[in-house]
């Protein structure tokens, strides 16, 4: 379980967005498949000011890391991106307003002087007669030419290139025009905003380069911005990536205006109506923090019976509640059978604590849950437990996106003590990795960041032949762009003879539901799913998301947010017997099994659960003192 990093739930109190977490120096797994059409590289030559919207520092760096392209940057001396026609004076001061409490790193202008991975050519004169740069231009033979610069210019590189000169927009470099293109989702209350990159031709209607679907930033319409140009340099990575594979039907050696697709609201009120929006649902986020103060909380829901969850029109009825001990939340739930003894791994989180640890419980026949012991505690966070069996071993995958790796560990003494045995993908912060075996061929699900935006967006995919590797990735990368249902949401199960993805829906907040679809092609080279039913815990009062779904035979677990009814029915946890788990990890970073272990000793004197009364009658006895 980690969050999203979630501006409508803190830009009430700072109208910042935490930054992601900077990545170790080594070689990354790649993100990418060469381009199965591309027999050379695909040359790109950037025509650009030496001040340039920050983003394009970023696609720099995915440039180098992607040996298929070839970018040549092309510097003008004494000029400046062209000046965007301004905005209107109520939309200007609302953009005022905002920008005190927050600004937006990726469209603020630097100066570019080089780059150690990207070729710098001869800077140009900013009053250069078009002759003479059509006359520089050619000699690098570019396959296509992306102009930020003098818009004479356009007209004069167009037939330069194999492809044409696309022209940047000022939705793309000016903080303002960006904003107002990306607007109108902020204002009508949308969950979830369409972030499109178009070509505009002259002649013909628009080409659709690339779309992404991602979290509305309600609360302000600069964090709103900000969100979508983290995205910018994935977003024309990929555009380039499909010109050069041959999948994009583009008029050659013409000019064109790349731009962000875009509602712009009328001129008159714009800014008025979205600052009410935006300050109506600030005030509704400040009431709803009052409201339900404290920390996250986060339950266990189990479900036991023959009749299974329904993909298609998802319901848990007769369920129970696994609550952690005070001070703790429990969250991540995968279950699995070792020999007919139910094993449950979960997340756990110290309400004090600045990341969590992986923690396993024995689910007793007589329904009682006795906790085993620490499994997983590192020197830093982790998360989403997924435990399988391969060729008579046990293994497990975490999520370890602040270390930027996704780890294969081996049980030496199942299920408590566990090596390190490799990592499966190096220099990525991914989030859930969910492995997967099909048709004799491993395959790696993960969220992934790519240019530093949202965590919960695209959805990545990674091809291998063994579980321990090597992971090669996936030509249809990324597989899934939409907060809505990309980022994983536990194993991939069989129902009825479908497959089944689960995922999470991220668009109205973190953690929202959990989708199901279904995967109707899944090869090393294509991949096609389709969305079935969304489970969003309406069946539940008090509680108001959830994010994990996993199963094993004649049993369910999910995770839920909220305060469970105090007529629920809750299961025992038993106290921390130190006989029944391992002496050690092998790999804890904190104390051992026995009485200091993750606060056991307020375990035998607690009752589980939060405050309120709780159903015991159908769970057995309370608790065990030790």
């Amino acid at each position: 379980m980690t969050p999203e990093l979630n501006c409508e739930a803190r830009v009430v109190e700072s109208g910042l967005c935490p930054d992601t977490p900077k990545a170790p120096a080594m070689v990354p797994t790649p993100l990418y498949a060469a381009p199965a059409a591309a027999a050379t590289r695909l040359r790109v030559v950037l025509v650009a000011p030496r001040r340039m919207p920050a983003w394009l520092l970023r696609f720099f760096d995915l440039a180098a890391d992607n040996p298929w392209l070839e970018l040549v940057v092309l510097p003008v001396d004494g000029q400046d991106a062209p000046t965007a026609v301004p905005l209107p004076a109520d939309l200007r001061a609302l953009l005022r307003y905002e920008n005190r409490r927050t600004t937006d790193v990726a469209m603020v202008a630097v100066t570019v002087c080089g780059h150690p991975d990207v070729a710098f050519g001869i800077a140009l004169p900013s009053d250069l007669e078009p002759a003479a740069l059509r006359a520089q231009v050619g000699l690098l033979a570019p396959d296509l030419v992306l102009l930020l610069g003098a818009p004479g210019w356009a007209e004069a590189l167009g037939d330069r290139a194999r492809w044409g000169c696309w022209e940047l927009d000022s939705s793309l470099t000016d903080a303002g025009r960006a904003a107002q293109a990306l607007l109108a989702p902020v204002m009508r209350g949308d969950v979830a905003t369409a972030v499109e990159l178009q070509l505009h031709h002259l002649d013909r209607p628009p080409t659709t380069l690339v779309t992404s679907w991602g979290s509305t930033c309600r609360a302000s319409a600069s964090i709103q911005r900000q969100r979508v140009s983290l995205k910018l340099p994935a977003l024309l990575m990929r555009s380039l990536r499909r010109l050069a594979n041959g999948e994009l039907q583009v008029p050659p050696q013409r000019t064109a205006r790349l731009q962000l697709a875009s509602e712009t609201p009328r001129r008159f009120g714009a800014g008025l109506r979205a600052l009410a929006s935006t300050l109506g649902f600030r005030l509704a986020t400040r009431w709803r923090n009052r409201s339900q103060p404290g920390e996250e909380a986060w339950q266990i829901v189990i479900r036991h019976g023959a009749k299974r969850l329904d993909p298609d029109a998802p319901d848990v009825p007769r369920h129970t509640f696994l609550t952690a001990p005070a001070g703790h939340r429990w969250a991540d739930p995968s279950v699995v059978d070792d020999g007919g003894r139910r094993l449950l791994f979960v997340e756990q989180w110290a309400d004090r604590s600045e990341k969590a640890e992986i923690v396993c419980l024995d689910l007793l026949p007589d329904g009682r849950v006795r906790p085993l012991g620490v499994v997983l505690d590192q020197p830093f966070h982790v998360s989403y437990p997924q435990a399988f069996q391969w060729q008579g071993q046990w293994y497990l995958t975490v999520e370890s996106g602040h270390a930027h790796c996704v780890s294969l560990y081996q049980a030496e003494d199942f299920p408590l003590r566990w090596q390190h045995c490799t990592d499966l993908v190096v220099g990525r912060a991914c989030v859930d990795p969910t492995l997967h075996y099909h048709d004799n061929h491993w395959y790696l699900f993960a969220d992934i960041a790519e240019s530093g935006g949202s965590s919960c967006d695209e959805l990545f995919l990674f091809v291998a032949d063994q579980p321990t590797g090597p992971f090669r990735p996936h030509p249809a990368n990324p597989i899934v762009s939409d907060a809505r249902h990309a980022r994983p949401a536990g194993r991939l199960f069989q129902r009825e003879g479908r497959l089944i993805r689960p995922a999470q829906d991220c668009a109205p907040s973190y953690g929202a539901a959990v989708v199901f679809n279904e995967v109707l092609e899944l090869t090393p080279t294509h991949y096609r799913e389709r969305q079935l039913g969304r489970l969003d815990l309406r069946w539940e009062l008090g509680m108001d998301g959830c994010h994990t779904y996993n199963q094993v035979d004649g049993i369910e677990v999910l995770d839920a947010r909220g305060t469970p009814p105090s007529d629920s029915v809750q299961l025992a946890v038993l106290a921390f017997l130190p006989a029944v788990a391992a002496v050690d990890t092998g790999l804890s970073a904190g104390p051992g099994p026995g009485p200091e272990w993750s606060g056991s000793a307020q375990w035998a004197a607690e009752p589980s659960g939060s405050a309120g009364n709780v159903n015991r009658a159908q769970c057995g006895p309370d608790l065990i003192k030790t």
